[in-house]
């Protein structure tokens, strides 16, 4: 009688110690972040059209830099849920340069030639 008591009682004690290893999902109030960034060219303007939507509210960083990491822009932008920002690089020298938007710690980015004042994506 005294064994099945102690069988019973450990049988107890390793159960509840594999439920209560078991961790409870969190509940979001926001469903899954579907946070969209598409870049587009601007050809008559030499540019870059950068069109961000967001689930949350947050903010947005946008850098442009050239192929030897010397940032020539870097923006942080406030957004609500949908942002579009033209980026007109006439100014910039020839060469190639990238713009990276971060936005909720994803970072998209989008490679491009600027040539003659023209804006080439590649």
């Amino acid at each position: 009688m005294k064994h099945a008591i102690k069988l019973a009682v450990l049988f107890l004690l390793v159960n509840t110690g594999l439920f209560a290893a078991v961790q409870a999902k969190p509940i979001s109030l926001y469903p899954p972040s579907n946070n969209t960034i598409t870049f587009h060219p601007l050809p008559s303007k030499a540019g870059v059209d950068v069109q961000v939507q967001k689930r949350t509210p947050g903010k947005v960083v946008v850098i442009i830099y050239d192929e030897y990491a010397n940032v020539y822009l870097k923006e942080i932008l406030p957004i609500d849920q949908y942002l579009t920002r033209d980026y007109i690089l006439t100014k910039l020298g020839n060469g190639n340069y990238t713009i990276a938007v971060t936005s909720n710690k994803k970072v998209m980015k989008k490679d491009f030639r600027v040539y003659d004042g023209q804006c080439y994506m590649l």
